[in-house]
């Protein structure tokens, strides 16, 4: 499976992001506009998206990423959110794997926290998530069931599948809100 990594600028007009594209061509750092001017909540890390795979991002976007020049920026490409400004930052084949996990989903770090400390001072996992998640799988206790790398959103992909299996592990932020996430079993396909 092919996993990129990039960062990126979402303005709302194209001549915005012209305008930004001349100033990082003029040697301005893409990280400090992304930090500026970006729209997406990426912004705050420099424009990162971190890693994910093909199909996860939208259909205009995973195209540039997949494709184009690592390293260079790329773009106006315009999406359903806006225009970006998009700098492939690597691009790797990596092996597929099949993992089972829970969750916990809350709307903030702080809720998320309290409840990793009461799992981490004895309290059950799946009876935190039937009382506390706001994902429908907090029902059957967070349990998502199985999945293979690529299927989620990138940031939650991200610690499944390079985090240490049977540990609580968050806060992650998503545009979902913060999940406290346990991986249950990982195995290579």
């Amino acid at each position: 499976m092919l996993v990129a990594r990039a960062r990126h600028i979402l303005v709302a007009t194209e001549d915005s992001a012209n305008d930004l594209k001349t100033r990082i061509e003029g040697g301005e750092d893409f990280e400090t506009l992304a930090r500026e001017s970006s729209k997406c909540p990426s912004g705050q890390q420099g424009g990162d998206l971190g890693e994910f795979s093909q199909g996860q991002m939208v259909k205009e976007f995973d195209e540039v990423v997949f494709s184009d020049e690592i390293g260079k920026v790329l773009g106006p490409v315009q999406t359903q959110f806006g225009f970006h400004l998009i700098e492939i930052v690597s691009r790797k084949e990596v092996k597929q794997q099949l993992a089972q996990a829970r969750h916990i989903l809350v709307p903030t770090e702080d809720a998320a926290n309290d409840l990793k400390a009461k799992i981490q001072g004895g309290e059950d996992f799946a009876t935190m998530a039937a009382e506390h998640s706001k994902c429908p799988s907090g029902k059957q206790g967070g349990d998502l069931g199985e999945f293979t790398n690529g299927q989620m959103v990138p940031e939650f992909d991200e610690v499944v599948f390079s985090g240490e299996v049977g540990k609580v592990l968050g806060p992650v932020q998503t545009q979902f809100g913060f999940h406290l996430i346990e991986i249950t079993k990982r195995t290579d396909l």
